[in-house]
């Protein structure tokens, strides 16, 4: 590993850090017993327990992250626990050019929680706030996987604005920070 991508890893490690001790103290009350972390390894064996599960939406290896993390090393890794209970991952990366941070990967517990209708709204939170530590200037959604989730998005306070795929770009969700 070159001396500069180590030192921008443990510089971003920082960023990181601090983006999430922010989000977790900007969290309405009603949410203050959620916990703020990485993707982890204890992220990653909980995360094991999902990967069985016929209710889940999606089939991501989440244990990837770490060699995502590695990769891009402004990378922004995120899991939300209620107690010892995983709820959900999030996983993304600024542009090339820093302007956006995008969520590349987010999934949720399939089993209903008393949080699953906030889920998403941490993550973004999350993300905005290490979006603005970083000096971005957008939050971007890349390819929602589905019409149901692009209306959901884009039906949010604030709302997220459709742009459609073009010159090899897949399609997605972006909003102003």
């Amino acid at each position: 590993m070159q001396p500069s991508h180590a030192s921008a890893i443990k510089k971003y490690d920082l960023y990181r850090e601090e983006a999430r001790k922010i989000a977790q103290k900007a969290l309405p009350e009603y949410l203050k017993s959620l916990v703020l972390n990485g993707i982890d390894l204890k992220a990653i064996t909980a995360f094991r327990t999902w990967q069985n599960d016929p209710e889940r939406r999606v089939d991501w290896d989440w244990t990837f992250a770490s060699r995502y993390c590695a990769k891009y090393p402004k990378a922004f890794d995120l899991s939300v626990w209620s107690g010892n209970t995983l709820l959900s991952l999030t996983l993304g990366r600024p542009t090339y050019r820093g302007t956006s941070i995008r969520m590349d990967f987010i999934e949720k517990t399939s089993g209903l929680t008393m949080y699953s209708g906030e889920l998403f709204g941490v993550s973004q939170l999350a993300y905005e706030t290490y979006g603005r530590l970083i000096g971005a200037e957008y939050i971007r959604l890349v390819e929602p996987m589905n019409q149901k989730l692009i209306t959901y998005y884009t039906s949010k306070d604030g709302g997220f604005k459709l742009f459609p795929a073009k010159q090899g770009n897949p399609h997605y969700l972006e909003k102003k920070l």
